[in-house]
């Protein structure tokens, strides 16, 4: 069961994480999943199996890559873009996560980001916020 309302990133990011519970942890007593039970090895498997499983590890390498991006050049704006451009479903905190792990970008470097404000600068406020509705 998913949480009504939530924006398309987070929903299938939390389909792929209960799809990892359904697939391997069947025979397991878990509750649910919330923040008091993020440390426990069975969510953080399924944190790992989410992000890997919408956006491969040796993809998101690659895509790097093909920016011209090597080891330690990763910066926020470079994941704004990359985001944009592959259309991933993956959280910023999630690249970023990963960015720093795979030592793309220095370490903390991508830490207190201000990822939609970000976003936002570099393409511009989306149409659904400027919209107002006429009477």
């Amino acid at each position: 069961m998913l949480m009504k309302g939530l924006p398309e990133d987070p929903m299938v990011f939390t389909m792929a994480h209960e799809l990892k519970h359904h697939l391997v942890d069947r025979d397991r007593s878990l509750s649910y999943c919330d923040s008091s039970n993020q440390s426990n090895p069975i969510e953080i498997g399924a944190e790992i199996f989410a992000a890997e499983l919408i956006y491969p590890d040796e993809v998101f390498r690659s895509d790097l890559e093909e920016m011209g991006i090597n080891e330690g050049q990763c910066t926020p704006e470079i994941l704004v873009r990359l985001k944009h451009e592959t259309r991933t479903t993956l959280s910023y905190a999630g690249l970023a996560k990963r960015a720093e792990f795979m030592r793309l970008a220095p370490a903390c470097s991508l830490s207190g980001v201000r990822w939609k404000k970000l976003e936002e600068r570099i393409y511009g406020i989306p149409f659904y916020k400027t919209y107002r509705k006429r009477k």
